[in-house]
């Protein structure tokens, strides 16, 4: 008899996303509240017995907008458009208008994100989110090492290290 290996957690967490996504979660009261996000809240906080479950929904959402963070660009602002990140004023309801204006910040239509961009933005969320979770450390990067950006570069050797060039030899004399 043969056991069901134990299904890979970025699948599992595309998943949760996805359900998240009916709603959005802009607070972390939403992932305590909704029965669609619980999933996806006991994921990325695990009930340990010490932390309350507003601390682990706060942790869970930090979490969230780090992987968010993290895509950068567009994708990010498409990510962040569909879990309903924006200002705490402007609360979008309907997944139809969210697909809409993730689509925006791509220069698309709201069907055209669905059919295009939705599945590859849940699957680098899921990515970045896994990362954290076996790291449990802070801000993940599917994309470690940008040459564009100065920052992810090692810094120049000290000025100390730079020698003159000598002089080259001279040994053989023009004759006259």
């Amino acid at each position: 008899m043969t056991t069901d290996p134990k299904p890979d957690l970025v699948d599992v967490l595309r998943v949760q996303i996805t359900a998240v996504y009916k709603r959005g979660v802009p607070h972390a009261a939403d992932l305590i509240e909704y029965p669609e996000a619980r999933p996806l809240l006991d994921t990325l906080s695990p009930p340990d017995g010490q932390a309350s479950e507003r601390q682990r929904a706060r942790a869970a959402l930090r979490m969230l907008h780090l992987a968010v963070d993290a895509l950068g660009g567009p994708r990010g602002d498409a990510a962040a458009a569909m879990l309903d990140f924006g200002a705490a004023h402007v609360r979008v309801t309907s997944i139809t208008a969210r697909k809409n204006a993730a689509g925006a910040h791509l220069g698309i239509s709201g069907d055209w994100f669905s059919r295009d961009y939705l599945r590859t933005i849940t699957h680098a969320l899921a990515m970045e989110l896994d990362a954290q979770i076996q790291r449990r450390a802070g801000r993940t990067n599917s994309q470690p090492y940008r040459p564009h950006d100065p920052s992810v570069l090692p810094p120049p050797p000290p000025a100390s290290s730079y020698r003159p060039a000598a002089a080259p030899d001279r040994k053989h004399k023009p004759e006259q």
